[in-house]
């Protein structure tokens, strides 16, 4: 079964076809900006047609990677999306297991990659109203078995991937430029001027580095779960092992995603 092209192809008949004879199919699939026409709403569509045909080809197993706390973002594209997602999978007739992951770290990891990368390079970073939201990092191995626990489950199930570590956004900052090796002076500033500074970066960058929603669904601590934590391993000891690895080249997603790299599979090593 070719999933490359089940998800660059939304056609009901062929994406039937493809999941024919499937035991189990794990959803990934959503859209993280609006980009040339595709909106959040194209994700929704989109997701709904993979669930149409995971029933007409009755799929025993479908597992979605969804986003942690949905449900409280509903004045965000991104969280309402993943929101009215999970709750068309729920009344599906589908054995479902709905994985919410926070903010995965890992090799392949965007936000904290391209964070580093920033810290590695300038002297100042702006923290946007000061930083003191929290977030609850998760490691992609503990993501990974979160996930494949989902998949052998046979009861109907939603569950948050999460870690056990919960500092601040500021509190992260520091630890990931300790990590590096770095010591950039952090400066409180509104989020307009946080987001204009990021805006002036993103032609040299060719990139969507963060957006408006992004900053606001972090600062909701939405990257945080309201459930006892399934993840085992330390973001702060996750860091510390892998620190000098991070920032060391810049992780472009729209590239990845969107442009000449987004029929390819992103490949779990570093760069």
């Amino acid at each position: 079964m070719d999933f490359f092209n089940i998800l660059l192809k939304f056609d009901p008949t062929y994406l039937q076809e493809q999941l024919q004879s499937a035991d189990l199919f794990i959803n990934t699939y959503w859209v993280r900006i609006p980009w040339k026409g595709t909106t959040f709403q194209t994700g929704i569509d989109n997701s709904k047609l993979l669930v149409e045909a995971a029933i007409k080809a009755k799929v025993p197993r479908f597992v979605h990677v969804s986003v942690s706390r949905a449900e409280k973002g509903m004045n965000l594209g991104y969280y309402r999306g993943k929101n009215e997602v999970e709750n068309f999978i729920t009344q599906s007739g589908l054995s479902y297991g709905i994985v919410c992951p926070t903010l995965a770290l890992g090799p392949n990891d965007v936000l904290t990659n391209n964070i580093a990368w920033f810290l590695r390079r300038f002297p100042f970073f702006p923290v946007p109203q000061g930083g003191h939201y929290r977030l609850q990092p998760v490691t992609l191995n503990d993501m990974g078995r979160i996930i494949a626990d989902a998949a052998e489950s046979k009861v109907n199930l939603k569950v948050d991937a999460a870690g056990p570590d919960i500092p601040t956004y500021r509190e992260f900052l520091r630890l990931l430029a300790d990590a590096c090796g770095v010591n950039p002076i952090f400066v409180t500033a509104p989020n307009w001027l946080a987001l204009a500074g990021i805006r002036l970066v993103e032609p040299f960058v060719g990139d969507v580095i963060l957006t408006r929603e992004e900053l606001l669904g972090l600062q909701q601590e939405l990257l945080c779960s309201d459930k006892p934590p399934l993840g085992k391993e330390s973001a702060v000891e996750w860091l510390h092992q892998n620190g000098d690895r991070l920032g060391r080249v810049y992780a472009n997603d729209v590239k990845r995603h969107l442009g000449s790299d987004s029929s390819k599979p992103v490949i779990p090593k570093w760069q």
